[in-house]
């Protein structure tokens, strides 16, 4: 499957540029059929890592998660998504965890991972939602069915009840974010 991803990351690579860029940067190279272009209320959200590097979405069918952070060699930050699984979520939980992956690439997880990644990319994916007005406190409730299965995992995420409850406790105080890590 790493290796599937990883072709189709150098196809895209060798495709025409198609992506928006901040104004005096190159325009990534992206093959437009595998460009995943995150919306939120009806803008297009960019994605750069730590070191302002643009980070892209592409579609990787059969990835078994919905999405992925990853930097491959050759082709920089990208996030891979799973178009099936990420379709199947409600819209707002779709735009977390496009969020939850490129808050990987902003706080240089996968450079420097630790023991709380998992939580700060939740908590990051929830401050940037809320900066931009997508996420309320109801909402993110809502998500309770949605994660009502997960039993979290080994790298770190929470299981479900325990996540709707950290992401909420985010959402009320992002200044108190990486405190509550501890």
């Amino acid at each position: 499957m790493q290796l599937i991803a990883f072709l189709i990351l150098i196809l895209a690579s060798a495709a025409p540029a198609f992506a928006q860029a901040r104004p005096g940067s190159a325009v990534p190279a992206v093959n437009p059929h595998l460009l995943v272009l995150p919306e939120v209320s009806g803008a297009t959200v960019t994605c750069y890592d730590f070191r302002n590097r643009y980070v892209r979405f592409v579609d990787v069918p059969d990835l078994g998660d919905a999405g992925r952070a990853e930097f491959v060699y050759g082709n920089g930050p990208v996030i891979m998504i799973d178009p099936e699984l990420m379709g199947a979520l409600p819209p707002a939980l779709q735009v977390f965890f496009k969020l939850h992956e490129c808050g990987h690439h902003a706080l240089g997880h996968l450079v420097a991972p630790n023991s709380r990644s998992e939580r700060e990319a939740d908590c990051w994916a929830i401050a940037r939602g809320h900066t931009l007005a997508v996420f309320d406190r109801a909402m993110i409730e809502s998500w309770r069915p949605s994660f009502a299965q997960s039993r979290g995992d080994l790298n770190g995420h929470l299981p479900g009840a325990q996540r709707v409850d950290f992401l909420l406790s985010c959402y009320d105080d992002p200044s108190g974010t990486f405190a509550r890590l501890e």
